[in-house]
Order: structure tokens, then sequence, then C-alpha cells
């Protein structure tokens, strides 16, 4: 199955309006004017107004009926965006509930093919909330997710790859090479498994031998499929033994990777296991942005967020 991948004509920024997320902000704010795409930028209250709106999200004394709460959120919107979107179609949203069934929700209801967001020290979206925020959106959207750590600098160019060669990592990196164009440089990083400690050591090194032989060779096939996206780019082939986010993470550091690509092999039931081991490993090891894609192929598309509550 052939699909059609395509720059999004409409981003969304999902923000909890911290001031961790000028991060996120700067990187939409470029994105937009560099696809020259319309930028949706939203905030979700939660369900209960009264006590549960942390005072760094909306600076007002409690208590706060839903309708003032949306009137603070959007003048604090407003602010953050002052001075920044000269040029650019921007609009404000706030959803209210689950943040991230509303986060799907308004990116459905204004069309957009990338949702943008950051990390912060705020309870939305923070770290310790991947599971029901951010990896919730990896789990049930069927559209890319940037988490954005870095200042932004220009661009991405130099892209990294964690690679398992798997049909969705396939997808993932013509997402990836589509949305921001040829880099300068590109990464396959694959982690071999390390062969068992009963072994002799001559029988392991023999295995691992192998392995990497044939991970070069599949390396090769994917990049010979991706000729035409990589132009003139400098590919690098790394094969390395070891865990997987450990691999990836120290090689974007020192390569200097600015944008990580992860597959997150989105298939129903077996997904959602998959996602809280390697994946989320990644998400969690990473200092370099990443942008998450869900096979769009997956037979499992996102037909449970309506019952899904986590």
């Amino acid at each position: 199955m052939t699909l059609s991948i395509t720059r999004p004509t409409s981003l969304l920024l999902a923000t909890d309006l911290s001031a961790r997320c000028d991060r996120a902000l700067a990187r939409a704010l470029q994105l937009a004017r560099q696809w020259n795409a319309r930028l949706v930028v939203a905030t979700v209250l939660p369900d209960s107004v009264s006590g549960e709106i942390p005072s760094k999200l909306l600076a007002s004394a409690p208590p706060l009926d839903d309708q003032r709460a949306r009137q603070l959120a959007e003048r604090r919107l407003q602010r953050l965006l002052d001075e920044h979107t000269q040029g650019l179609q921007v609009d404000v949203r706030v959803g209210h509930g689950h943040v991230g069934r509303s986060v799907l929700q308004l990116a459905a209801e204004e069309d957009c093919g990338l949702i943008i967001t950051g990390i912060s020290s705020d309870p939305l979206f923070e770290l310790p909330m991947l599971g029901s925020s951010v990896l919730w959106l990896t789990r049930h959207s069927m559209l890319p997710v940037l988490i954005v750590h870095e200042r932004v600098r220009g661009p991405y160019r130099n892209l990294a790859v964690a690679c398992d060669f798997s049909d969705s990592v396939d997808y993932a990196t013509r997402q990836a090479l589509t949305l921001f164009g040829t880099p300068l440089q590109l990464s396959l990083v694959h982690a071999l498994e390390s062969p068992g400690s009963l072994l002799f050591s001559a029988d392991r090194e023999a295995m691992q031998g192998h392995a990497r032989s044939d991970a070069r060779e599949q390396a090769q096939a994917l990049l010979a499929g991706l000729r035409s996206l990589l132009g003139e780019a400098h590919v690098l082939k790394v094969i390395e033994p070891g865990d997987p986010a450990r691999i990836v993470s120290e090689h974007a550091q020192a390569a200097g990777s600015e944008l990580v690509v992860v597959a997150t092999h989105g298939r129903g039931a077996l997904f959602n296991l998959l996602i809280g081991s390697v994946a989320r490993q990644l998400v969690e090891a990473l200092e370099t942005d990443t942008l998450l894609v869900r096979d769009a192929r997956s037979a499992a598309a996102a037909t449970d967020v309506a019952g899904s509550p986590s």
C-alpha cells in the first residue's frame, strides 16, 4: 500500500502556557514560515476548573468558572503570540477535558497535519506525564508528533533515525524527509541485540558479526528506496550493540543531530505495549527534538480514541 506524503498546510502547537513552551512555539513559528502554513496554537483546560488549574498556568485568584478560565487562557495565548506572528495566519483555540483527546479533536477540526509540543515543569506536558499526554498522542494519533527540546537555530539539517529497518521506519523516514527536505546529514542508527551470555566468546562474536552484516545490507536497501529524497545528503550507517535508547541518544549528541525520527509501530493492543518500551525509552532518553511517526498503513487507526481513557 502506497500513501502520498505531503507537507501540511496547518500545524497545531499544543502548549501548557509555561515558560518552557517558548522553544516549541519558536519551532512552530519557524515551520509555519518555512512551509507557508497556518498555525493553530491550543491549550487544554482540565475537566474541573476549580482548584485544578495550576497557578503558573492561569495567574488568577480562584475560584474560576469555565468561561472565565477560557478567557484567561485565550488572553495568555494571545500575549504569548504578540510580536511573533507577523505575516503568519495564526488561530488560538482552547480545549477542555482530557489533554490528548482534546488535542486530537482540535487537530481534526482544524485539519492540522502535524502536532508540535514541548517539555516543561507544568503538569500537562511534563516528562512524568508522557504516558497520559504525549505518549497518549503517539498511541492514538495518525498525525506525526514533534517534541521540541532545543532552541531553534534554523531548519532541521542533521537528522538521525532510530532504525530497525521495518516498513514503519521506512515510512517515518519518508515522512521526515518530505516534511523537512533534504538534510545535510542523515544517520541510520541501529542497535544490535546482544547475543546470549551463555554462548562462548567466539560464538557471540560470530553471531554479532552476522547480525552486523545483515544490518548493513538492510540499511543499503532502505537507503536505495529513499534515494530520490536524499539528494546529496551525507549518510551515516551507525550499527552498534546495546540498548536502543542509549545508542540513539549517544549518537545524536556526538553527531550534533538536530532531530531524531522514531517510528512508533502502531498496531492496536500490541502497539500499546511497544510504545511503553522502546519508543518510550527513546523519548525519555533523548534531549534532542524528536519526531514520532505512527505508520499510517497500520490497520489499527485511532478508532479507540473515544473510549480509551489512558
